[in-house]
Formats: structure tokens, C-alpha cells, sequence
């Protein structure tokens, strides 16, 4: 998601009757709110699951942590060692966070 800016050198750049910054704002805010309350209720239901990880790396935020995947592409946060990386794992789902999962191997 993003707010639209008009770029220099568009079309865009010249259309008349452009919409007002706090429209835009306005609109982005309520879109926001409605992807994060969507992607809440999507992750709720993965909690008590077992998905197969990609495990990736090293989480960029806690180096004890370990960042992967699922088949769909959901963000998944666990521990692990860093031999893990690279292969896929077993996980349960244990909780969300709004932008990842949280999950123990199995």
C-alpha cells in the first residue's frame, strides 16, 4: 500500500481536480485498518497448525531467532539453529503478529 504522489514528467503530473492530501490520507488510513484486521483473522487461523518452513536465516531483529516461510509465503519467526537454514522443517504454529507467525519446530 502506498499514497499516491504525482510524479514529475507523468501524465499524472498534469491532471487536473487532484484529490486533496488529507483525502489521501484519510483513504489510506481506512485501507490500512481494513488489510490489518483481514491479515489478523487470516493468521488466527493458522495458530495450531503444522506448516512446512523454508527456513531462511537469521531473523534481522533477534539473532537467537531463525526467519522462514510457508507454502504460501507467510513470514514465520522460531528457534533454531543457523543448520537449519536452507532446509524445510516442520513447524507448529503457536501465535501471530500481525505481520509474521511464531512457531516451534515439531
Amino acid at each position: 500500500m502506498f499514497i499516491y504522489s504525482k510524479r514529475v514528467g507523468t501524465p499524472a503530473e498534469k491532471m487536473e481536480d487532484q484529490i486533496p492530501e488529507n483525502i489521501k490520507h484519510e483513504r489510506f488510513d481506512r485501507l490500512k485498518q481494513l488489510v490489518e484486521k483481514q491479515m489478523q483473522e487470516n493468521n488466527k487461523k493458522y495458530i495450531g497448525t503444522i506448516q512446512n518452513i523454508l527456513i531462511e536465516s537469521k531473523s534481522k531483529t533477534n539473532e537467537t531467532m531463525l526467519t522462514g516461510r510457508t507454502k504460501t509465503n507467510k513470514v514465520v519467526i522460531l528457534e533454531g539453529t543457523e543448520d537449519l537454514i536452507g532446509k524445510i522443517v516442520d513447524v507448529k504454529i503457536v501465535s501471530e503478529h500481525m505481520w509474521y507467525l511464531k512457531g516451534e519446530i515439531v
